[in-house]
């Protein structure tokens, strides 16, 4: 133990002290610098998909409006053809049975 304080107590013990702390001090500078960049990059890619994730509700929003659309254009639609049917229907009811055409047995199957 004395000849280690001794070597320290020296010039060159000196020095190769003080080499070991600003080595350690340069090390501790690069890894906190790189750290540092680690974070950022981790922190961008969470962002992105933060983004994409936003970027994917807008789209399920507009996809919700685009249906609820087409669902009130089909019932308006279906609306007016139930409409007609029935007037098709009363108007068929009003002919004679003469005046009907009567579906011919190969006719009914096809609909079945």
């Amino acid at each position: 133990m004395p000849a280690i304080l001794g070597f320290f107590a020296s010039k060159v013990g000196m020095y190769a002290l003080i080499a070991v702390i600003a080595g350690g001090f340069l090390i501790g500078v690069r890894q906190t610098g790189y750290n540092s960049a680690q974070r950022k990059c981790e922190a961008a890619a969470k962002q992105r998909e933060i983004d994409i994730a936003q970027r994917d509700v807008k789209i399920g929003e507009l996809q919700a409006r685009e249906s609820e659309r087409l669902v009130a254009e089909q019932s308006k639609t279906e609306d007016i053809d139930n409409a007609v049917q029935s007037k098709l229907e009363a108007e068929l009811a009003k002919r004679k049975p003469a005046d009907r055409c009567e579906l011919s047995k190969p006719d009914a199957d096809r609909l079945r």
